[in-house]
């Protein structure tokens, strides 16, 4: 073999050699570079997993928080199903009809404490009255009699409430006590309590529902009255155990609730209340 030859053959195992080399660096540089996109897609994947945890705890939360909303919203369904319902009431106690319970013996027996009577208000009633009308009415401030210097007429006093007060007094029955009484005289009647016994008008009444049939004035020099303009004379039938007109005057129509129509409870007493008049 020739010198030139074997230049040659060295010459292309040094170039072989070189492309070699060059290849491995190419190889190492292209998995270097293939590396982090490998680390990438890994970290990739490991952050999914992570968000679909936290996919699920937020779901747990919105869950738990959506229950405890709609907790919330039921609760307060609630409580204004009951304020509609109660103001209901109050504008049908008011306007309409109510159903006090007897606290009181001042109508024994023709209605007893503890029964329960069912008023309608006084528009419903036309502002008409009758004798042997059982009403209720707010009762008087004063037991006693006041006669007024002018036309010398009994009218029981009454606490005079303004401004909020005057609503809750009125509406909502804020410190208001309340009387049932049978009505014995009607504006312009001369009522006289004499002998025992009652007179209208001069004419001596027949009342058969009294508990004892005997009347005696409570506060004699007031045994003689004129039942002034609207206002009316009442007196419970148990005249023993009443506080009514003969202690503190005539009620001024204005102070009447209301005419009781029937009596609601006990349910074996349901129905009308029978009247002597």
């Amino acid at each position: 073999m020739s010198e030139n030859e074997n230049k040659e053959e060295l010459e292309k195992k040094d170039e072989e050699a070189t492309n070699t080399v060059a290849e491995e660096k190419v190889e190492e540089k292209v998995e270097q570079a293939e590396e982090p996109e490998h680390k990438e897609e890994v970290q990739k994947d490991s952050e999914e997993y992570y968000d679909d945890i936290n996919y699920q705890e937020k779901a747990s939360v919105e869950q738990t928080k959506e229950k405890a909303r709609g907790v919330v919203r039921e609760i307060f369904d609630w409580v204004l199903c009951f304020f509609i319902a109660y103001i209901i009431y109050l504008n049908i106690n008011y306007f309409l009809i109510s159903a006090p319970g007897v606290r009181q013996n001042s109508m024994h027996p023709t209605v007893q404490n503890g029964e329960r009577v069912l008023v309608i208000r006084p528009w419903l009633a036309l502002n008409k009255y009758e004798y042997g009308d059982i009403v209720t009415f707010e009762a008087p401030i004063d037991n006693k009699l006041y006669i007024d210097a002018v036309d010398n007429k009994a009218i029981a006093q009454y606490e005079n409430y303004t401004g909020l007060t005057a609503f809750l007094h009125e509406f909502l029955d804020y410190k208001k006590v309340n009387y049932i009484k049978r009505v014995i005289g009607l504006p312009g009647d001369t009522i006289e309590i004499k002998d025992g016994y009652v007179y209208r008008n001069n004419e001596k009444l027949v009342e058969t529902y009294t508990r004892t049939g005997i009347t005696t004035p409570q506060e004699p020099e007031y045994a003689k009255v004129v039942v002034p303009e609207n206002c009316m004379y009442v007196m419970g039938d148990n005249r023993a155990e009443s506080s009514d007109s003969r202690s503190f005057g005539c009620i001024p129509f204005d102070r009447v609730n209301g005419k009781v129509v029937c009596r609601i409870w006990p349910l074996n007493k349901l129905g009308a209340i029978e009247e002597e008049k």
